[in-house]
């Protein structure tokens, strides 16, 4: 009986210790989408409905993507509330499943691209990036076995015209819009 009451009690503890984790950024995102406070938007891949214009591979390489999960805080009047978000993005980035591939900015302009999954199947990219005059932001590109030279091919057919991106102008019209205001 005694062991069973021993049994029972490190169990409980083992379940409250892995329930107490670092928040992921997906609870980041589901936490801070309905606040108004934030731009929340959730693009999926039928947004670029002119993929007729890509090859076998590169409409394969959509296809992987599923979605395009967005969530930015622009600065507005609050600086403590940025960089209180900038905190706690860069805190959930620094969990060892977020794998960095890149870097690039200054002190006041910054811009991370992270990975989940195998080098060679992506299942999450997160982009990561702030701004001290527009805000905070985070976007991750959702998606099943990404091959992240596929994605830049692809990336570069964006470049040629190839994708069909009219359904995108509006949503950075209405990040240009949040900001000014």
């Amino acid at each position: 009986m005694k062991t069973i009451k021993i049994l029972s009690l490190a169990l409980g503890t083992l379940a409250f210790i892995s329930c107490a984790n670092e928040p992921s950024l997906q609870e980041y995102y589901v936490e801070n989408q309905q606040d108004n406070k934030f731009i929340a938007l959730d693009v999926p891949t039928s947004m670029f409905t002119n993929s007729e214009n890509l090859d076998e591979k590169q409409r394969e390489t959509l296809e992987s993507v599923k979605k395009i999960n967005v969530l930015a805080l622009p600065v507005k009047e609050s600086k403590e509330e940025y960089e209180s978000e900038k905190e706690k993005l860069s805190s959930i980035l620094k969990d060892e499943k977020y794998q960095l591939l890149m870097k690039y900015g200054s002190n006041d302009r910054k811009a991370e691209i992270y990975f989940t999954g195998d080098e060679d199947a992506i299942d999450e990219i997160i982009v990561y990036g702030y701004d001290e005059t527009k805000g905070v932001g985070v976007a991750r590109v959702l998606g099943e076995d990404m091959n992240p030279q596929k994605l830049m091919e692809l990336m570069k057919s964006l470049e040629k015209g190839d994708l069909d991106v009219e359904g995108l102008k509006g949503i950075t019209g209405m990040f240009k819009t949040e900001i000014e205001e």
